[in-house]
């Protein structure tokens, strides 16, 4: 900040959010757990009620599981001041994922979008969704052996710790930019089922506005007939 730059932090919780205010932060990003790679343990449709109420002072943008014009709508609505979408621009043609990496994307659908899973609470596993693959499978049966060997005594915590860690390291890279996506982490939201076509980030933004453009005008002609109503009644 003191260099001008702008600072802008996630919150998952609306007492961190107050906290983040209170610092001098310029903006707040809220996301849920519908997101695609780390997440927390909240959807964004309980933590945009639980917090875009409550933070006036800088902007709150929101994220995850967002696909449509019209779901980012209805969170302006509420109080956003804009959306994140990682997952629907990943796929695009100027992407520098790999085409296997979209082709993926393209094949997918929410189901296929799963958190990864913690085997022992003793060797905590920070939560990535992406989606299931080799690699997924294959590192539920690491940490099953990594346990095993720790209850042996032949790794001692902190390494069955270090192990577990280390699983995914490099992995990221593997799927986006070399194309393995059968062993690397394809981190994606659950909004990857609306990925239906690589398409330029240009026709991606337009459809966007078109769907809240549309949204808007539905539910203002539902006004007028709502108020129209009320007159015929009077």
């Amino acid at each position: 900040k003191d260099g001008g730059a702008k600072v802008i932090a996630f919150a998952p919780a609306l007492v961190l959010a107050k906290r983040l205010v209170r610092t001098g932060v310029d903006g707040l990003v809220i996301e849920g757990s519908e997101a695609g790679g780390h997440i927390g343990p909240v959807s964004l449709t309980v933590l945009a009620q639980e917090i875009l109420p409550h933070i006036s002072e800088v902007p709150v943008f929101v994220a995850g599981g967002l696909g449509r014009g019209d779901a980012v709508a209805g969170m302006l609505e509420m109080g956003a001041s804009g959306a994140q979408l990682g997952t629907l621009f990943a796929a695009a043609s100027e992407s520098i994922a790999h085409e296997n990496f979209k082709r993926a994307f393209l094949r997918a659908s929410a189901r296929d979008a799963l958190p990864s899973v913690q085997l022992d609470e003793r060797f905590p596993v920070i939560p990535v969704r992406g989606l299931v693959n080799a690699g997924t499978r294959r590192f539920l049966a690491h940490q099953a052996e990594t346990l095993q060997r720790f209850q042996s005594g032949e790794l001692t915590r902190d390494a069955a710790q270090l192990e577990i860690e280390q699983f995914w390291a490099g992995a990221l890279r593997r799927a986006v930019i070399d194309g393995d996506v059968e062993n690397g982490s394809v981190m994606a939201g659950q909004s990857v089922g609306m990925v239906s076509d690589v398409l330029p980030v240009a026709t991606i933004v337009s459809t966007l506005v078109e769907q809240a453009i549309a949204a808007l005008a539905r539910r203002g002609e539902g006004a007028g007939t709502d108020q129209r109503s009320e007159h015929s009644a009077a």
